[in-house]
């Protein structure tokens, strides 16, 4: 159906099913597709040069289930002002905590895990940046919130 227009109902009906059923993500009909599994690092940086690191901050594991599900969204979002977005949003969550910060710079990727054989050989999992936005939040402080 994918060749076929987007108003047209046949790919609507397909498209209905396969979000209905869960089959469009996450996981395929006759077997599961592993989704990547994201990650967002925020570095804070401050007025006298330091720079600290952070990551989001969970209360229990189903928090953290909603955080990965949101990564994911957030990693596969093609309109770049939502995904910006949904990022500053962190990232003020992570400066309500540090407001001497003078900026903070979010860096979402991923974590490449390695095969059974690299694995077995020592090799580690490695992270891959895809994008990484700037923030100041600085007139936010200026106006108490």
């Amino acid at each position: 159906g994918e060749t076929l227009s987007v108003g047209n109902p046949v790919r609507q009906g397909i498209a209905a099913y396969l979000r209905s059923a869960g089959i469009g993500a996450g996981y395929g009909y006759f077997a599961p597709a592993v989704p990547e599994s994201y990650k967002i690092v925020f570095e804070l940086r401050y007025a006298d040069g330091r720079t600290d690191y952070e990551l989001p901050r969970v209360g229990g594991a189903a928090t953290g289930l909603r955080l990965s599900s949101l990564l994911d969204r957030i990693a596969e979002e093609t309109y770049e002002p939502l995904r910006a977005t949904f990022v500053k949003m962190l990232a003020y969550s992570i400066w309500q905590d540090h407001q001497d910060a003078k900026s903070i710079r979010a860096v979402v990727g991923y974590v490449e895990l390695p095969d059974a054989d690299a694995f077995e050989r020592g090799q580690k999992e490695s992270y891959h940046a895809l994008f990484a936005y700037d923030f100041d939040f600085s007139k936010a402080k200026s106006l108490g919130r």
